[in-house]
């Protein structure tokens, strides 16, 4: 294992995304600041995190003390957008003792075994996420909204260089605390849109978050887990290429047991079998980068392609000849599912601050998001990847220069209820209603947000509002 470990480190480091200049890298200075952030009045957890920190939550003196006492962390957001990655070595040994100690690491190979990963750093981003939600807050209540706007940009910048990590488990944390980060900018657009000037909502809705690129050429898929799934493949087989039922036994059902810890009595057996039954080296290799690079071909694709509704390489990989590579394989399925999600939340916060934008200019909000574009908003930002374009048949597919449909949109002429998971919230006649298509692919009209995405008003200030959510 320590062989294999020390080879998956290696070429991890030579990625094409890892081989820049120190000077390019930000995770020393990011870092370092991190761990001399003073202890928050409550630990990280489901209750205490960056989504349910807020100015009238209960104890709220308290955080915005904490968030004014480590001011230091402005300037490291910001240092951190300048730099090309974030750029943090695997391996524990690779990292300052005092990281190690604390857990800020992205280990390979824990627990001594090559498919078990500590990322232990991911709980200092989310410290730092906390503290910058926070102060982000604290500086619109007092007013300085320069200062807030650039932090909350600083704070989404850094979290998008951290989706360009290599392994699946990252990727998807991150991509999940980014939208989480977009959510939390339209709650304090919505709370504070009266003390922004027209000209900073437009600047961020043309010239700011539209940089932050996460469409299929700028966001890649992770290759960590293609490297390490290789090297433990490999490990399988003796020097002839035959499968080891030893290691199947060793390595396999420890595997399956991590995931699915009622099939322990049965594992042992099964995997001995299947080694009797399983494709050479050679095969089972072969197999697993036909997975790969099929994933990495309809990553490209854009939405709606014809081929993406065929089943992948990893679905018609024979579950018998191919059983260990079935198991190794992380699915990334859900990637795709996330890249979509992301988007939708990307594009829908652009349109929400257009919206301000307009209706801090114009005193009202406008009839058709059309009104924005070119003044506010580019046309390309009111898209929602959800939503299939209107076609009459396939072979008009083509001829579409947009990916997907448009958002829906409308204007509340009398108080209209939208139902939440929380409760029934309020939006009053004079708003507007933003939304897109959920993951049943239909428009359900915009009021339950169970059943479509809600992205303006921003669902989490009508249910704080409304008292439903603390």
């Amino acid at each position: 294992m320590a062989d294999s470990r020390a080879t998956v480190i290696e070429k991890l480091k030579i990625q094409p995304r890892m081989v820049v200049s120190d000077d390019a890298k930000s995770w020393r200075s990011f870092f370092d600041a991190c761990i001399s952030i003073s202890p928050p009045p409550s630990p990280l957890s489901d209750t205490f995190n960056m989504n349910t920190v807020w100015p009238r939550m209960v104890g709220w003196s308290a955080v915005s003390e904490w968030a004014s006492e480590n001011e230091h962390m402005e300037d490291i957001f910001i240092e951190a957008t300048r730099r090309a990655i974030i750029g943090l070595p695997y391996g524990r040994e690779n990292v300052p003792e005092n990281y190690a100690s604390q857990n800020v690491i992205a280990d390979i190979g824990a627990d001594g075994h090559l498919n078990n990963y500590d990322f232990g750093y991911i709980q200092m981003v989310q410290l730092a996420c906390l503290w910058a939600t926070a102060e982000s807050y604290v500086l619109f209540e007092e007013g300085e909204t320069d200062r807030a706007m650039q932090l909350m940009m600083s704070e989404m910048i850094v979290l998008r260089k951290f989706c360009d990590r290599e392994f699946l488990k990252e990727k998807i944390t991150f991509m999940d605390m980014l939208g989480d980060a977009l959510a939390n900018s339209r709650d304090m657009f919505y709370t504070y849109r009266l003390d922004i000037m027209p000209t900073q909502f437009r600047r961020f809705a043309k010239e700011w978050l539209p940089n932050i690129r996460v469409g299929p050429t700028s966001l890649l898929m992770p290759v960590g887990d293609q490297i390490l799934g290789e090297s433990l493949l490999a490990d399988l087989f003796n020097e002839q290429g035959m499968a080891d039922s030893s290691k199947f036994d060793q390595v396999l059902t420890q595997m399956q047991v991590e995931v699915e810890p009622l099939t322990s009595f049965g594992a042992k057996r099964y995997w001995t079998n299947m080694a009797e039954l399983h494709r050479g080296e050679g095969d089972s290799l072969k197999r697993m980068k036909m997975i790969y690079d099929d994933w990495w071909r309809r990553w490209k694709l854009r939405f709606f392609h014809p081929m993406l509704t065929t089943p992948t390489q990893f679905e018609n990989a024979n579950a018998v000849n191919y059983a260990a590579v079935k198991m190794i394989v992380r699915d990334t399925e859900e990637l795709f599912v996330k890249r979509k999600t992301l988007l939708t939340q990307m594009n829908g916060t652009i349109v929400s601050a257009a919206l301000c934008g307009y209706s801090n200019q114009f005193g009202e909000y406008p009839s058709s998001i059309k009104k924005m574009y070119a003044q506010l908003l580019h046309r390309i930002n009111n898209l929602d990847p959800m939503r299939k374009n209107e076609m009459r048949n396939d072979s008009d597919w083509d001829l579409y220069i947009g990916p997907a449909g448009q958002f829906h949109y409308r204007l509340i002429e009398k108080k209209t209820m939208i139902s939440t998971l929380r409760g029934n919230v309020a939006i009053e006649s004079g708003e507007c209603l933003l939304y897109g298509i959920s993951q049943n692919g239909e428009n359900d009209g915009g009021t339950d947000a169970d059943l479509d995405t809600i992205i303006w008003p921003p669902l989490k200030t009508l249910e704080r509002n409304a008292g439903l959510l603390k």
